[in-house]
């Protein structure tokens, strides 16, 4: 597995970007920690990590740099924490609570308001895996800022963190000292959000300064080696997150928080325990370091498919683009889906194996229109790492839709839904056939074959569909779903949409447009709902039960369905949807 790891950093720019990044906030990030332990102000770490969403949120309505407003809004929930704890009787946990939970709700309605796809799973829990050069760099700038700024001011910080009556008998300017403190753990905890996240930000500050703390009380002693711990435990993070396909920022979290452990059982106050109980301990830690590497050696020991290098390799972004190929290519190609069946493209996070496969791709397929590209733009971040060219490497299957735009009239972001159409998808295979054609020439006439079989069968689904659809009366046409993702299939179909939010799949519904779409449905005869299976399903329940109109079924939008279901591939699915939503609509139960 190490040899593996080294062969990866060695090849993959992503890799060493990766373990960089993590390193340089393991170290600045166990640093600063180690004042925020002493001072009992754990939770603000947390509190800051959480109350940088607004700032997010803003930054994105503003097009600027997220660090930006994450920084704005970070420096501003403490100074509302620190003033609200000074000028009350209110308590600092209390002041924190109060602060950090209402900039998270108040983030939350931001993302609503901007009308966008940014999604809150890549905020909260970051990606190592797709830091750019210039995160690197703003990283490393502020990073070394902040130790800096430890350095020049160690002994103030100390004697503050250690007796604040007495250094304000010195006349030192104790809060100045402590807004200090707070601004370098805001720039600290923006900066780690590109790679572990806001939610395992505290991880990072806290834990590997609490395992040093059991082992130093004198704090030069402490940073030291909890800036070391820090690191060391990004450095193994990454590893396991890159050697066992997981997420890297909670393999690094979990990796110093296993440190903790160790380092509690063998602390001195610890070690004057029993030494039948150490042994134990010892023994435990052995099995699991045994069967780790065990697994990762047979995971990484298997042998290679002979004819692979006889196959071009193919990486699709989503489940339905993968199947699409799947019809086209046949066995002709090397196929790998970075979003697997089953998982929301809003909400996936790319895995190592996804990102080596990527990088090692001789053609690369997404939808484009505002999925992958918008919001926090991880397919972007991918190909910007693996420096991938546009057409040459990967390209958009949806080439040559005509849009519809989320405001309508030409205006707003992109609808990405438009394999809902299946003209749109006939035209989704047509665009891989020549692209595959292109690239593996010898197998061109085969590729073409495919195409015309998937093609000849599309175009009949699509004619039955048109058929439906015509006999249903003007009063029976609505298709309404959680999400507004029906729009190219209304067109087609000659059936008007209408939903609970527009886009975004954070969105809980809010009151007015849970109110307004129940008023519509009352005015109308429309006989059936419809939720997506990758939405929450209780908004359209809460519809369901102040219309009066039940939920007929689930219908697919963003992923097929696992194999041996209905759905189980892009011509089944528009089947399936098709079926529901008629039969629902003209109410022949």
């Amino acid at each position: 597995m190490i040899v593996h790891f080294i062969n990866g950093l060695m090849d993959y720019h992503f890799l060493q970007n990766a373990l960089i990044t993590s390193i340089v906030i393991g170290i600045v990030a166990g640093a600063i920690g180690c004042f925020i332990i002493l001072r009992g102000m754990s939770l603000m770490g947390d509190a800051i990590s959480h109350a940088v969403l607004p700032g997010v949120a803003l930054s994105y309505i503003l097009g600027i740099n997220f660090f930006i407003g994450a920084a704005v809004f970070g420096i501003l929930a403490s100074l509302i924490i620190t003033y609200i704890a000074n000028n009350s009787t209110v308590k600092s946990d209390t002041a924190i609570g109060i602060t950090f939970s209402s900039f998270l709700a108040l983030g939350v309605i931001l993302i609503g308001i901007a009308n966008s796809s940014t999604d809150l799973f890549h905020i909260l829990f970051g990606n190592v895996l797709a830091v750019q050069d210039s995160d690197k760099w703003i990283t490393i700038g502020i990073s070394a800022l902040v130790l800096l700024l430890l350095i020049i001011f160690y002994r103030p910080l100390l004697l503050t963190s250690f007796d604040p009556m007495m250094a304000k008998a010195f006349g030192m300017k104790v809060n100045v000292y402590h807004y200090l403190l707070m601004l370098m753990l805001t720039l600290v905890s923006v900066t780690a959000m590109q790679s572990v996240g806001t939610i395992l930000v505290v991880a990072m500050l806290i834990t590997p300064a609490a395992t040093a703390y059991l082992f130093t009380k004198r704090l030069k002693y402490m940073i030291l080696l909890s800036g070391t711990l820090g690191g060391l435990a990004s450095v193994i993070g990454l590893f396991i997150g890159y050697s066992f396909n997981i997420a890297a920022g909670s393999s690094i979290v979990l990796t110093a928080a296993t440190m903790f452990l160790i380092g509690f059982f063998l602390s001195p106050k610890k070690m004057e325990q029993t030494k039948a109980k150490q042994k134990i301990y010892a023994i435990i830690a052995a099995i699991v370091i045994f069967g780790l590497g065990f697994f990762g050696y047979r995971q990484f020991s298997t042998p290679q498919v002979s004819d692979s290098e006889e196959k071009i390799s193919v990486v699709a972004t989503n489940s339905i683009i993968a199947d699409m190929v799947r019809e086209v290519a046949g066995d002709k190609v090397i196929l790998h889906s970075i979003v697997p069946v089953g998982k929301d493209p809003h909400e996936y996070e790319p895995l190592a194996e996804d990102v080596r496969k990527t990088q090692e791709a001789d053609v690369i397929f997404y939808n484009g229109l505002n999925l992958e590209t918008g919001g926090n733009g991880w397919f972007t971040k991918l190909m910007v790492n693996g420096q991938k060219e546009p057409n040459k490497d990967y390209f958009a299957v949806s080439d040559g839709v005509e849009v519809i735009y989320l405001e309508g009239d030409g205006h707003g972001k992109e609808d990405p839904h438009a394999w809902l159409n299946i003209e749109n998808g006939i035209l989704y295979a047509k665009n891989i056939a020549k692209t595959l054609s292109e690239k593996d020439p010898v197998n061109k006439t085969i590729y073409e074959k495919n195409l015309s079989k998937y093609e000849e069968k599309l175009t009949a689904l699509d004619k039955v569909a048109k058929k439906q659809f015509a006999s249903l009366s003007k009063n029976e046409k609505l298709i309404v779903t959680s999400e507004g993702c029906f729009k190219y299939f209304s067109k087609a179909y000659n059936i008007p949409s209408a939903y609970i939010w527009e886009i975004n799949t954070e969105e809980e519904g809010t009151p007015d447009q849970i109110t307004s779409l129940v008023d519509k449905l009352k005015a109308s005869e429309v006989k059936a709902l419809f939720v997506e299976s990758s939405v929450n399903k209780k908004p359209m329940q809460s519809v369901s039960k102040d219309s009066g109109i039940p939920i007929y079924g689930e219908i697919f939008t963003d992923s097929i369905a696992k194999p041996g279901n209905p759905g189980d591939s892009y011509y089944n699915m528009m089947e399936y949807n098709i079926e529901t939503i008629f039969t629902g609509l003209a109410n022949n139960q």
